[in-house]
């Protein structure tokens, strides 16, 4: 049976005991405060002492209460004091939560919150490249500083660092347009306000476009070199040199892709976002026939990786034989240095050097615009000497060449 409440010492203040709980030596205690509201009783509870809960303490409240009452004034009840002493610690707990969104790090923002959400909207390619610049230049200089304190001489410190290393403009730029893209994620946080800090920065005008080409004589040693150390980064090399392929359109590549019987090959979502043709010929052919000899799935990659999967890079086995070979000894300027995309530029260089129309070399290699195909026009002089020539006499046995020129006067209008 319940125990009945009792009075304590203080007016308006009771209590009823437990019935099995103690605390200390007696039953535990819960105790109610009783008070006029409106010219009608009211009672509440206020807790148990075993909670901390005294006589002494629910008289306080009910003290409080009925001046509050009497002025008319503040919470006039227990519920309504317990709803505005919840209001003033969401308050307080949703400040200490800005607070320290505010404060959060550029490193625990981009691996906790940037990265992971950017995994849904970008391509494996891009993460990869992003993790790296991430680790390799943004991290050591960001990674304990708070978004909101990036400065001017923090991204001016991330430059100095990748152009003493003698990075290229293009890099330098993709790493700043991180920045500016985490930046953004965090500002639709509400973590950060305003435009982000990179706009202060112009790097300057790009000019990264491959200028060096092989010859025949180092294309046969680096293939040769290639094929003592890896099959496939040779195959893959050979492809570029050959056909003009990127490297994420080599490992893009499936059997589906490639038509032995018209020797195509069909690159599918290329950088520029279209679909284009590329052709081939015997020495390709032996190397898609060598391979079809372990069988064939359509939509096996031709070169797939250790795990089945794309590629995500080329081997580091291509440096090390181009350093082996000391194709780059010596060279300072990246624009001159041999990598994976001098095979691509090799193939545009080879064809103009061979009177291929600069049409025909902008439609093999996938450039969506004309000014990327200029570059190979003076390869061949001669071809173009040539176009001219055409011309020549042209005018010799015309009319217009043995008539007297004619001035046609206009009148002026009136």
């Amino acid at each position: 049976m319940r125990k009945p409440k009792q009075a304590t010492s203080f007016p308006g203040v009771r209590f009823r005991e437990h019935e099995e709980r103690k605390h200390g030596v007696r039953f535990d205690r819960y105790f109610t405060i009783r008070y006029k509201v409106n010219g009608k009783d009211k009672e509440e509870g206020v807790g148990w002492a075993s909670a901390g809960m005294t006589a002494e303490k629910a008289n306080r409240l009910l003290g409080e209460i009925r001046e509050n009452i009497r002025t008319g004034k503040g919470p006039q009840s227990l519920a309504e004091m317990r709803a505005e002493t919840e209001k003033i610690n969401d308050g307080k707990r949703q400040a200490e939560e800005d607070a320290q969104k505010r404060a959060v790090s550029f490193g625990t923002f981009f691996e906790e919150s940037y990265f992971p959400a950017t995994k849904l909207k970008k391509k494996e390619g891009s993460l990869v490249s992003e993790m790296a610049l991430f680790k390799k230049w943004l991290a050591p200089v960001l990674a304990s500083i708070s978004l909101r304190e990036i400065t001017y001489p923090h991204l001016e410190k991330i430059i100095r660092n990748m152009t003493e290393a003698g990075r290229a403009k293009r890099s330098i730029k993709y790493a700043l347009a991180v920045v500016s893209q985490v930046w953004t994620y965090a500002r639709d946080k509400g973590i950060v306000d305003g435009d982000s800090p990179t706009k202060k920065f112009t790097v300057g005008k790009l000019d990264n476009e491959r200028v060096r080409f092989l010859t025949q004589e180092e294309a046969k040693r680096l293939l040769d070199s290639l094929g003592k150390h890896s099959l496939d980064v040779r195959d893959m090399a050979k492809l570029s040199l050959l056909c003009g392929l990127r490297a994420g359109e080599i490992f893009k590549l499936t059997w589906a892709d490639v038509d032995m019987e018209n020797e195509t090959i069909i690159l599918r979502n290329t950088k520029s976002g279209e679909s284009r043709y590329a052709y081939f010929a015997g020495d390709i052919r032996a190397i898609f026939e060598e391979r079809m000899k372990s069988g064939v799935n359509r939509e096996s990659y031709v070169f797939p990786s250790s795990n089945g999967k794309t590629h995500m890079r080329i081997s580091k086995t291509f440096a090390r034989v181009v350093k082996e070979l000391g194709l780059n000894d010596g060279i300072e300027d990246p624009r001159q240095k041999v990598v994976f995309h001098t095979l691509r530029h090799t193939f545009a260089s080879w064809l103009s050097q061979r009177g291929t129309s600069l049409y025909s070399i902008q439609n093999l290699m996938g450039h969506s615009e004309y000014r990327m195909t200029q570059r190979y026009a003076h390869l061949n002089p001669e071809g173009m000497r040539k176009d001219v020539r055409v011309l020549d006499g042209i005018l010799e046995n015309s009319e217009s060449a043995t008539s007297p020129a004619r001035i046609v006067r206009f009148r002026r209008a009136e």
